[in-house]
């Protein structure tokens, strides 16, 4: 049980890594360890905010009953628990400038705890790009698929 909740620990401690370690990280590196964006928009020259599909984590029913007149009453209470979350990125000049959460959280994982696994692989194994010189982020992210 002790590990289990360490584990969780750990997990929720990832997303508000990635707040900092993700920064700088190049775009490509980003598209390879968190996969394609499902939306896109310029916001400005080479300044883009892309969100990344809603992770949702369910964990089982937790059930129990009390009986309250011997065996004649036994009321009974559950508690189910889904976790969700979306990851918005900003991207300037081909880097992450910024990373952001939207989501429902609960206290078993932690504050942006169901975001881990958006982050985890970018954390654990990063690429480290070197962008050419005149790399341009709305290049890539402008062009639509099968082009």
């Amino acid at each position: 049980m002790l590990a289990g909740l360490l584990a969780l620990a750990g997990c929720s401690a990832l997303p508000e890594r990635a707040r900092t370690h993700l920064v700088g990280t190049a775009l490509p590196d980003l598209l390879a360890c968190g996969g394609r964006p499902d939306s896109r928009g310029r916001v400005g020259d080479d300044d883009w905010v892309l969100g990344f599909a809603p992770q949702v984590l369910a964990a089982p029913a937790l059930s129990a009953s009390v009986p309250v007149l011997g065996d004649a009453l036994k009321p009974t209470v559950s508690v189910s628990n889904a976790e969700s979350c979306r990851m918005i990125v900003r991207i300037r000049s081909g880097r992450v400038a910024s990373v952001h959460y939207v989501g429902a959280s609960f206290l078993l994982s932690g504050a942006n705890g169901a975001c881990a696994p958006l982050v985890r692989d970018c954390l654990i194994h990063p690429d480290h790009t070197a962008l050419p010189a005149g790399y341009s982020a709305d290049a890539v992210l402008s062009a639509r698929e099968g082009q």
